[in-house]
């Protein structure tokens, strides 16, 4: 063989091992309708096989077909998807969810829950269903969560906390509901997503600046227990951050722009692989052993990274609608394309960690051409 075909036979063998061919899926396409929100599911909270939802619904429909009132808050048995008895009532949407430590905290617009007085943060004692006295009222929107070094975080739009200044962050002392008041740092613009490793807050939204630095405009982290801007995280995305999840591989955040965008961090801020790229909206997240899900209100991810215009276009679209998997390993989209509608589709994913079932909320109506209305799980 002459030595041109040699190089040109290498250069090709090297283009192949760095484009490897899509993984197979972790989860069926085909997924279950577990039953039927009359309305968008914003968030999904898993506490063992319990999953709870938080939206802007006012009733669901049950395994057995029977319209049930659940206003904005129900929870399901995932096992065998039935809708269980609790229904505490909220006034106005809950956007955002989480459980922690036998706690289900909720956040939204709302300003009562089961007629009391509760401004947009609320949360409840699961074994009982009972509504906690915990009543810090935030003046507006709470649409994020974590906790972690005795403390529960919060994020939203906000500029006080009862009558304590705070500008879209502030923390909790789980043990007695008191605000931190050491812990303030300042987000100059709304805050849509937390996460937190053992020693930082990871936070995402629309802020112009965090703790003071322009730096770390959208996304950024701050000390669990300083609250001070932690200058070794610095990622700088051009783009809103949406969602974020951390594990012990990567710190992953996703969000809008023009375009959809997905970045896996290092934990000094420096992407591990290049911008994963859709042509709409990511809303959602959710980590399973090799398996990253990713929902949205895209049709499309963008090969390459690539594409232009609004509304925008991917130079080289490969079909995704609302929903793709990315295996961690391989850095590669999976084959797994279930073909969600609507408009904005997929708002929130989750999952059931001892039966890896992975279960997503929004607004859609139909999966894969069949009736599966604002909640589903694969398996």
């Amino acid at each position: 063989m002459k030595l041109k075909s040699v190089i040109a036979a290498a250069a090709a063998g090297a283009l192949l091992a760095l484009s490897p061919q899509p993984a197979s899926a972790s989860v069926a396409i085909n997924a279950r309708s577990c039953a039927e929100p009359n309305g968008r599911v914003n968030a999904i909270a898993m506490a063992g096989t319990l999953a709870y939802i938080g939206g802007d619904f006012t009733q669901v429909k049950d395994e057995r077909g029977v319209w049930r009132a659940r206003n904005r808050l129900a929870v399901f048995d995932t096992a065998n998807c039935a809708l269980l008895p609790w229904a505490p009532t909220a006034n106005a949407s809950v956007r955002a969810l989480h459980y922690y430590g036998g706690v289900l905290y909720a956040g939204g617009d709302f300003t009562t829950m089961n007629g009391v007085a509760r401004g947009r943060l609320a949360s409840f004692t699961t074994s009982t269903g009972a509504l906690r006295p915990f009543n810090p009222n935030p003046n507006r929107v709470v649409r994020a969560f974590a906790v972690a070094a005795g403390r529960l975080y919060i994020g939203g739009d906000f500029g006080a906390v009862g009558t304590t200044g705070r500008s879209g962050l502030a923390a909790f002392y789980l043990s007695n509901g008191a605000l931190d008041a050491a812990w303030k740092p300042v987000s100059v613009g709304g805050v849509y997503a937390l996460a937190n490793d053992a020693t930082r807050l990871y936070v995402g939204g629309m802020f112009t600046a965090l703790a003071g630095s322009t730096y770390s405009a959208r996304f950024g982290a701050v000390g669990l227990t300083s609250g001070l801007l932690d200058r070794a995280f610095l990622p700088r995305p051009s783009w809103p951050v949406h969602t974020i999840k951390v594990d012990s591989r990567a710190v992953y955040a996703a969000g809008g722009g023009t375009g959809g965008h997905l970045g896996i961090y290092n934990l000094n801020g420096t992407l591990q692989r290049p911008l994963f790229t859709t042509d709409g909206d990511i809303q959602g997240l959710a980590v399973d052993g090799d398996s990253l899900y990713v929902g949205g209100h895209f049709n499309n991810y963008c090969t390459g990274g690539t594409g232009s215009g609004t509304p925008f276009l991917c130079s080289l679209p490969v079909e995704r609608r609302k929903a793709l998997e990315i295996s961690l390993s391989r850095g590669t989209v999976t084959k797994w394309a279930p073909v969600i509608n609507s408009a904005l589709g997929v708002f929130s994913t989750a999952v059931v960690p001892s039966t890896h079932q992975l279960w997503v909320g929004g607004d859609f109506t139909r999966i894969n051409d069949r009736l599966v209305e604002r909640l589903a799980s694969f398996s």
